[in-house]
Parts: C-alpha cells; structure tokens; sequence
C-alpha cells in the first residue's frame, strides 16, 4: 500500500473501520507516512488515542510498526494484530464502540483540523493554528519521542 503525504493531505478519518474497528486505517497511515518521512505535523507515538488502540490491542508501537510494514493493505494489518495478540479484534471492537462516545471532544476537533467536518469560514483560523502547530508538535516528539 502507497504511504500517503500527510505534509500536503490527511490521513483516513478516525471513524473509518476495517472489520468494525475505527481507528485502524488512521493508525496505520500514520505509520506507512511516518516510514516515508511524510507524516508531517501528525502525531505518531505522542497520540493519545493511538495509545489507548495499542492498549486494548495489547501490543507495543514497535509491534505495530512492525505489522503495519509487512502488510500489504490495512486487512493485512488486523490480521497481524490479531495474529500477534490473541482476543485482540474481540478488544478492539469493544473499543471502537467505546471511544467515540469518550472521546467526543477531541474526534470533533479532528474532524475539523482535517477538514471532514469543517465550515468554510473556519479555514483561515485553522490554518493558522497549524502553522503554530509544529514547533509544539516538535516539542511532543522530544519529550515523547516514538519507540519504534
């Protein structure tokens, strides 16, 4: 599967599934951007919600990692996921159900920074949040840096 640019585009919305579990797609476009060098101002090791998918999944960022680059396609990766971790899917899908409802909040903000769900007039404030964006994104990725 081709790693998107995520400098100039955004990855899969956070509620797109594979097999009933959210989150994968966006998961795991992170990575294959990450592996390219084009994950931009994403975050990849440093994002909550990718902690709390690896949690219920059981499984490490370097396991993760690992799977995501020997699959072909994101049906490929729950397959690693679940070939790696046993009772994960049955998890991830208890979870898929959970999260959205915990996470309100911050799935709307997504929405809106990655253009899902964004009014017209809200382009301009939101680009130039971005923009003040990196050096804090760089910050989060010292302090908590990926471990791959």
């Amino acid at each position: 599967m081709n790693a998107p640019d995520l400098q100039r585009g955004f990855p899969p919305r956070w509620s797109n599934a594979v097999e009933g579990i959210v989150w994968l797609p966006r998961l795991a476009a992170k990575v294959r951007a990450h592996d390219a060098g084009t994950l931009g101002t994403y975050l990849l090791g440093q994002s909550p919600i990718d902690d709390e998918f690896l949690k219920a999944a059981q499984l490490s960022y370097a396991q993760l990692i690992a799977i995501v680059r020997a699959s072909a396609d994101d049906a490929a990766v729950l397959a690693g996921i679940a070939a790696a971790s046993p009772d994960a899917i049955e998890r991830l899908r208890l979870w898929s159900l959970e999260m959205p409802v915990r996470r309100r909040t911050m799935l709307r903000v997504l929405d809106l920074d990655d253009g899902y769900d964004r009014p017209k007039w809200l382009n301009v404030p939101i680009a130039a949040a971005n923009a003040l964006l990196g050096p804090l994104i760089g910050l989060a990725r010292i302090v908590r840096p990926l471990k791959a």
